[in-house]
């Protein structure tokens, strides 16, 4: 029994570290991460802790032989979360063993239980990558996307003024002091005026340029917007990646392109991160790409930056299996798959389109 034990063990093992990929090949957000080298392995620690710059030195006239200062500066603030974990489990009983008997047999059994267990798993963790891990019934949850995209009711033209808590850092404007002239995110100002603020588009705005103020009216106007206004970095590293969209929003921006807007993709794959990672139903737009994804929440759409984002695993791959393992008390041999780990975010980076009017 234990020989034939270990025998399954290292074929679950295997069968897990190659299958994986294909999860991860399956979500367009995954496969990006992956692509970048933003999916990383072996962390420990009691909490995930990194830092986060928000203020900048001055640059200042010299003449010479002038006598110059030299202050101690502060740039940085420490974030900091906790790990969270999934786990995904299976019973493969005594009696269904035996009625597949037979050494091939056997492991088509577990193979297709693991098999099951992966395409579970992936239908269900690329979605999490989309939630608020902060919110009410979610601590057990990963820290998505949404975990630092609230907003107070205060209005800005063409945006929502950011409100919330993120690992410990409010992403309220100028929370942490700095100026700004201007309507924000328009105008200028000091860096850590905004350093922890994303931008967030409220595509109803009475501001656009459109006789009625809906999505399938403006779309354009406000992908444009929140594409220019998400830059407020002044080096390349600050540009969105991908903006992902929810399915219905996707085709309504698609039915209000005129032609001489529209570039397809497939005559540019040299531009295009998701192109070439293969998935066709992307199309490039003022230098950014833009699609959908199952898992998008209804009529919300998200700019990402990929080099400000990271998913870290406790474990050396994402999923990791135990067993099968023989439980007496149930007659059962029980399998798992589970994941220790949580996502870094830089809000600054991040864009969000919603009805917020």
């Amino acid at each position: 029994m234990s020989d034939w034990i270990r025998v399954m063990n290292t074929t679950i093992a295997n069968y897990i570290a190659g299958a994986e990929n294909n999860v991860v090949r399956n979500r367009k957000l995954l496969s990006l991460l992956k692509s970048r080298g933003r999916i990383t392995f072996n962390w420990s620690g009691d909490k995930m802790v990194w830092r986060i710059r928000y203020a900048r030195g001055p640059m200042q006239g010299y003449a010479d032989a002038e006598t110059l200062t030299f202050p101690r500066r502060n740039r940085w603030k420490t974030a900091e979360l906790d790990w969270r974990g999934y786990a995904a489990t299976e019973g493969v009983t005594k009696l269904e063993r035996l009625k597949n008997r037979g050494p091939q047999q056997i492991i088509d059994l577990f193979a297709d239980t693991t098999t099951a267990m992966l395409e579970d798993m992936e239908e269900n963790f690329g979605d999490e990558l989309y939630v608020d891990g902060a919110a009410a019934g979610n601590s057990k949850r990963i820290h998505g996307i949404e975990s630092f995209l609230g907003h107070s009711g205060t209005s800005l033209p063409y945006v929502a003024s950011p409100s919330d808590t993120f690992a410990g850092l409010s992403t309220v404007l100028g929370a942490y002091g700095g100026r700004w002239s201007g309507n924000w995110p328009s105008g200028k100002g000091d860096a850590q005026y905004d350093f922890y603020s994303p931008t967030l588009v409220d595509y109803t705005d009475t501001n656009w340029q459109a006789d009625s103020y809906s999505w399938s009216t403006v779309s354009s106007q406000a992908l444009r917007y929140g594409i220019i206004r998400s830059q407020r970095n002044k080096t390349q590293k600050g540009r969105l990646d991908l903006v992902f969209l929810e399915s219905e929003m996707y085709r309504l921006w698609l039915e209000s392109l005129s032609q001489t807007e529209r570039i397809i993709v497939e005559k540019n794959t040299a531009n295009s991160p998701m192109a070439k990672l293969g998935w066709g139903d992307v199309q490039n737009f003022d230098g950014v790409d833009v699609t959908w994804e199952f898992g998008t929440p209804d009529a919300i759409g998200y700019g990402l930056n990929v080099d400000q984002m990271e998913l870290r695993s406790m474990q050396d791959r994402l999923f990791v299996s135990e067993g099968p393992t023989y439980d007496e008390s149930t007659a059962a041999y029980k399998m798992k798959l589970d994941f220790f780990g949580n996502c870094v975010w830089n809000p600054r980076y991040f864009t969000k389109w919603k009805n917020y009017t």
